[in-house]
C-alpha cells in the first residue's frame, strides 16, 4: 500500500466514527420516541372522555392520527433507513472507494431527513402535552 491510500484510511476512520456515532444516536432517539408514543396513547386513551367539545375531539383524532403515523410507519421506515445505513457504513470500513463520496451524500441527506423529523416529533410532542394539560 502506498502512502497516499495509506494517509487516506487514518483520514477517513474519523469522519466514519462521527457518522457511526450519529447513526446510532438516532437510532436511540427512535426507540425512545416510540415509548414516547406508548405513553401518549395511554394519557388519549385514559383522558379522552374528559373532552367533549367538538374541536377538542378533533384535536383528540389529530393526535391519534399522529400516534398512528409515526409509530406504525414513520419510524419504522427510518429505523430500516437507518440499519441499511449503518450495513453501508461497515462495508466502507473495509472498502475505500467511489462508494465514500456517494455513501456521505446519502448519510447528509438521511441526517438532514432525521433532524427535520425531529423537529416535527418535538413540536406534536409540545402540543399534545398542552392540550392533555387540560383533563389532567
Amino acid at each position: 500500500m502506498d502512502k497516499l491510500a495509506a494517509s487516506e484510511d487514518v483520514l477517513l476512520q474519523p469522519s466514519l466514527l462521527k457518522k457511526h456515532r450519529k447513526t446510532k444516536e438516532w437510532q436511540s432517539a427512535i426507540m425512545l420516541w416510540k415509548q414516547e408514543l406508548d405513553f401518549f396513547q395511554k394519557l388519549l386513551d385514559q383522558h379522552s372522555a374528559k373532552f367533549t367539545s367538538i374541536e377538542d375531539k378533533k384535536r383528540i383524532d389529530h393526535f391519534q392520527n399522529l400516534i398512528i403515523y409515526y409509530k406504525g410507519e414513520l419510524l419504522n421506515n427510518f429505523d430500516t433507513k437507518l440499519r441499511l445505513h449503518e450495513k453501508r457504513l461497515a462495508e466502507l470500513t473495509k472498502t475505500v472507494d467511489d462508494l465514500k463520496a456517494e455513501y456521505n451524500k446519502e448519510h447528509n441527506g438521511l441526517m438532514d431527513e432525521l433532524e427535520s423529523l425531529n423537529t416535527q416529533f418535538h413540536k406534536y410532542h409540545g402540543e399534545l402535552l398542552e392540550f392533555m394539560e387540560k383533563a389532567v
